[in-house]
Order: structure tokens, then sequence, then C-alpha cells
């Protein structure tokens, strides 16, 4: 991909790739406060275009200043080049939004008439930094296959399901990371429903009575008859905090394989060894099972639904993968958080643009202009 965009930032190109940002760049730069000085950079749009050198082709300060030379977009220094970057990373950051903003909704697909969104994040390091510089929170809707909104925070920014606007009728779907009882009850408290894997004595439940639950007994609890259990099966529960049980959620445990069952337990001695710990008996056991607290009704789906949908869970993790790999978005070259920061949203307007130019299939006219109206003639 970096090849294509280098192709489309060197050339005449560059107004055709232009043509997907948002309309009014200079207005937008105003507001964000980021883009001012234009004793040499005359346009916003020239802005993002030597932002994009730097972040997207991984070009040093001086090879911007050499480059921007080049194309005729000005005479800079790169200490100039710097300055810019620094004051414009609000800019950037605007635009990123405004991208996120556009994408137009559509209904949900599939069983679940809902729109359902993949929340994750990521960690970006400085070079030599031995800890999480940075993190990239994301969110993605499943059933238009994008993300649709992002924030970035300092390493000490947690994750939690308080960093995605949610609306009624949305299904959140996270990993135990965003198993947090608090955040759990604003979620259903504003209309939305959430889907998360929680560890076997994470979230404080309590049943009709208020009696605790223990995930891990009511999945090993003895049986009235013999047989097979069942793959998925659930429980109604509460949250702690819920005293007038007004939110019924639903506790969903899913009997994993002899093989991954396996896996897990080796990967967990594997990390107790290196703390010299010993992990508890309870912790293996635990083992056997992936425990999901949901608030979507039976009826609406299903354990064995549930528990499905938690599987697509990977989409947004392989997003992060596909943005780390094409574009080297964890490979940050800046200490200063303001270049950090802009070399980070330059990455991301590329991502963005990428992903439009992906879903929304247009031909980059080799002519430098459009033949006719644009439109593909039909053959008959």
């Amino acid at each position: 991909m970096s090849t294509r965009i280098r192709d489309l930032l060197s050339s005449g190109a560059w107004a055709d790739l232009a043509a997907w940002l948002p309309r009014d760049l200079d207005a937008l730069a105003a507001q964000s406060l980021g883009f001012q000085r234009r004793r040499v950079i005359k346009s916003a749009s020239d802005f993002v275009r030597v932002a994009m050198a730097y972040g997207v082709l991984d070009l040093s300060l001086r090879s911007v200043a050499t480059w921007c030379g080049e194309r005729q977009l000005g005479d800079l220094s790169d200490v100039a080049i710097l300055g810019r970057l620094r004051r414009g990373w609000p800019f950037l950051r605007a635009i990123v939004q405004e991208l996120l903003a556009a994408q137009v909704v559509e209904p949900p697909s599939g069983g679940l008439r809902r729109r359902v969104r993949l929340v994750d994040a990521t960690t970006l390091s400085h070079p030599g930094s031995d800890g999480a510089d940075w993190r990239l929170h994301a969110s993605y809707d499943l059933a238009r296959g994008v993300v649709d909104a992002v924030e970035l925070t300092d390493g000490r920014g947690g994750e939690h399901l308080g960093r995605v606007e949610l609306a009624p009728g949305d299904l959140v779907v996270a990993d135990r990371g965003y198993a947090h009882e608090k955040r759990v009850w604003e979620t259903v408290e504003v209309g939305a429903d959430v889907l998360v894997r929680i560890g076997h004595s994470a979230v404080p439940m309590v049943d009709e009575e208020r009696a605790e639950v223990d995930p891990l007994r009511f999945a090993t609890r003895k049986r009235p008859a013999a047989g097979r259990p069942p793959r998925a099966e659930s429980r109604v529960v509460y949250l702690r905090t819920d005293e007038a049980r007004a939110h019924p959620l639903r506790l969903v445990v899913v009997r994993k394989s002899v093989a991954a069952t396996e896996r897990d337990r080796e990967r967990i001695r594997r990390e107790a060894k290196k703390k010299g710990k010993v992990p508890t008996q309870r912790t293996l056991d635990a083992c056997r099972f992936t425990f999901l607290l949901t608030s979507v009704p039976g009826a609406e789906a299903d354990d064995a639904t549930i528990a499905e949908l938690y599987r697509l869970r990977w989409q947004i993790e392989l997003t992060f993968k596909r943005w780390k790999s094409l574009l080297g978005l964890a490979n940050l070259r800046a200490d200063d958080p303001d270049l950090a920061q802009a070399y980070i949203y330059a990455k991301l307007i590329a991502v963005l643009l990428a992903d439009r130019m992906t879903r929304q299939w247009r031909a980059f006219s080799p002519y430098g202009v459009p033949v006719g109206n644009g439109s593909v003639a039909s053959v008959a």
C-alpha cells in the first residue's frame, strides 16, 4: 500500500487523492487551530500532503524538506518542517474525525437487528521504549466492516467501554480487559447492550435473591441427569450494584475443546514461571471454559449465537495487525509528543482514505481529467 500512496503523493495524482479528504480543509484548519502560518506552505491541502510524506512514507524531517522542494511545495528546512508538524497535529486529528463521521450509517444486517460494534485498543511505543507510550482505541462496525471511531491517548489511557459513544440499540463486543462493573452498568443504562468476556472472578454478580454467583461454580456444578453437558449454556445474573434488578444479564459459559484447554494451561504455567509463581488450581480449572456476560435477551440470540458472535471480535484485532503491517503504524520514530501525534494521525488519514477507496471503488484517471461524466458505460 505504501507504494501506492507514494505514487499518489508525489505527482498530479495528489489532486485525485485529495478529493477524498473533507471538502473545506481551510475552514477545518481554522477551527482546529492546527495550521495557521502560511508563509511557505500555502494551503491546508499542501500541509496534509507534507504530513503524509512524513508519516506514511516514513521520510526523515530532512528528507521531507528535500521532498517538498522537489515538488514545489516550498523551500523549508527540517526545523521548519518539525515546527509545522508539531503545531499541526490537531488539524490532522480533526481530519480523522471528519473522515469517520462522513461514513454513511447503514442498517445492520444479519439476525441481530442492531449495530454490532467491536471495541479494542493497541499500543504504540517510541524507539527503544520498554512500555506503551501511546494507546490507540478503536471501534469497528461489524455490519459495514469499517472502523467508525478512534481515540488516541497516552500509555496511561486505560481500556474501558466509556471510550465509545454508544447509541440505544448498539451492541458493544469487547475482551475481558473491558470487563468493568461500572462501565457495563453505564452501557446498559444508556440503552445499549454489551457482550464482554469476563474472568472467573472479575465482575461481581448476584442472582435474583442477591446471592453471589460464581461463574466457575456454575460451570462445574453437579447435574441432575447424566449425559454430555451442552457446549454453551447460561443463567440470569445481575450486577452487584443493580439493587433494583433493573437490568438482567446473562452469564454464558462456553466449554473449550481439550486441545484449547491444554494450550491455555500451558500458557498460564509459562507466564507464571517467568514471574516465579505457581498458578492456582482454580485458575487451571477455569481454563476449561470461556465466560461471557451479555445483556442481549435470550429470545433475541441464544447461547450458541452469543458464543459465535464473540468470536467475531477478532475482526478488530486483524484490523490493527493490518494497519501495523501495511503502514508501519507501530513504528514510531519520534519521542516528542506533538510530533508523534502528527505522525500517528497522518497514518490514520492514509488508513481511512484507503478504506474509503476500497469500499467506494473509483478509477484514478491516467489522463489527468475525467472522460465524459466519469461513469463506466455498459457494453451491450
